[in-house]
């Protein structure tokens, strides 16, 4: 089995420059734990992959 993988490109989104943002396989969006306004559509956090790599600079 292999590990889940980013879309390429990503769905368009708000980056709202949290370093925890993730994609959501279910959802097939681009979702942030700590805002409201982003769909957060499920509890399946093992099938969420990051979506960011680095902490963006502050």
């Amino acid at each position: 089995m292999t590990a889940p993988t980013l879309p390429d490109p990503l769905p368009v989104f708000y980056d709202c420059g949290c370093p925890d943002i993730y994609f959501c396989p279910t959802s097939e969006e681009v979702e942030c734990p700590r805002h409201s306004g982003f769909a957060v559509c499920c509890d399946n956090v093992p099938g969420h992959i990051p979506a960011r790599t680095h902490t963006p600079p502050s």
